[in-house]
This record gives structure tokens, C-alpha cells and sequence, in this order.
């Protein structure tokens, strides 16, 4: 029993790398979560209730997201590189889900086209935030020797919420309609926000 205990991933362990990797990968649930949950009606929101919306401009618009992220990543990246320690990962971190949360909530304002591609431009940028800080932030909490079971059990856990919200979010969107499934996603993002800032004080300062 002692040899299992000591053989536990890090993952499971009460300690600070232990407790960083858990909340960084609830706030990787919620705040892709809600981008799972937003992703199922997308296509229909536009279709159905932007004036003039089609398939295209489903697709230009996600390529508009795609592409901001392109443009900011290194950018934001070499940001990130000026400052020692990992503090304004987590701020940065914590700020990619307030700008998410509020984006998303101004899509349930949409009316026109275009609303809808000034929106993706920031939806690409707080992705891009999340992207380039929650990979440094975890990626650096994992010991060597068990960044593969690690990441399997990130995975794992990514994969089964995200099957979860997939179901839940089709089942709500036909029974109370798009614009509530934004709602939710905004308020998840808004959560995901918060969340970094409780491993604060847990990460390196310097």
C-alpha cells in the first residue's frame, strides 16, 4: 500500500504541482467546455439568426478567429518571455476568459454579419491568451519523468467533459434555443476567469 501511494501520479497528491495541474485543468474544462458548448449551435445561431447568414460566412468567420490567433500568438509569447516567473501567465490566463465570457455575451446582441466577425476578432485574441499561458503554466508544473500519464489523464478528463457538454449543449440549444446556449457559454468563460487566480501564489514569483 505504501509503494502504491508513492507511486501515485503527482496529479493526485496534495501537493502545490499536485493542486496547480488539478485547477489548471478545471479551468481548461470550463473555458473550452464552453467553447464546445457555443461550437454546437454556432453554424445555426448565424444561419438561422444573423440577417443574411449562410454556410460561408460560418466559415469566414471561424477563419477570422483562426487567423488572429496566427497573428498574436508569437507575439504574446515573446510578452510572456520578458517576465520571470510564471505571475503573468496567470493574469494573463485569468484576463483570456473575462474577454471571452464578455465577447460571447455580446454575440447574444448580434443581429448583422458583421457584429459577428468584430466579435471573432477577439474571440481569436483570448484564445490566443489561453493558448500561449495555460501551456506554459502546466506544461512547467509536470515532472519529467510523468508528463506522459499526466497528459493522459488531462486527456481523459478533456474527453469525457467534453462528451458530456457536446450531448447537454444540443439538448438545451433545441429546447430553449441558441441564444440561451451563448448565455451558458458566456457565463462558463466568465468562471474560467476566475479560476487561475487561485494558483497564484502557488507558482513561481521570480
Amino acid at each position: 500500500m505504501i509503494h502504491l501511494r508513492q507511486g501515485r501520479n503527482q496529479f493526485y497528491k496534495p501537493t502545490r504541482r499536485g493542486y496547480i495541474l488539478r485547477m489548471l485543468t478545471l479551468d481548461d474544462v470550463t473555458f473550452w467546455g464552453a467553447d464546445t458548448f457555443i461550437s454546437v449551435i454556432f453554424a445555426l445561431f448565424i444561419v438561422t439568426n444573423i440577417e443574411g447568414g449562410s454556410a460561408t460566412h460560418v466559415g469566414l468567420a471561424l477563419t477570422i478567429r483562426q487567423l488572429m490567433v496566427a497573428l498574436f500568438s508569437v507575439p504574446i509569447g515573446k510578452l510572456l518571455d520578458k517576465h520571470k516567473g510564471y505571475v503573468d501567465e496567470v493574469y494573463f490566463l485569468a484576463i483570456s476568459g473575462i474577454l471571452a465570457g464578455c465577447t460571447y455575451a455580446l454575440f447574444g446582441f448580434a443581429t448583422e454579419l458583421w457584429h459577428v466577425y468584430v466579435l471573432m476578432v477577439f474571440v481569436g485574441i483570448s484564445h490566443t491568451l489561453n493558448l500561449d499561458t495555460w501551456r506554459v503554466l502546466f506544461w512547467g508544473s509536470i515532472k519529467k519523468s510523468e508528463r506522459g500519464e499526466t497528459t493522459g489523464i488531462y486527456q481523459t478528463i478533456m474527453s469525457i467533459t467534453g462528451a458530456l457538454i457536446l450531448a447537454l449543449a444540443g439538448f438545451l440549444g433545441d429546447t430553449y434555443g441558441y441564444r440561451f446556449i451563448i448565455w451558458i457559454g458566456s457565463c462558463m468563460t466568465m468562471l474560467a476567469g476566475l479560476i487561475p487566480l487561485f494558483i497564484k501564489r502557488f507558482v513561481p514569483q521570480k
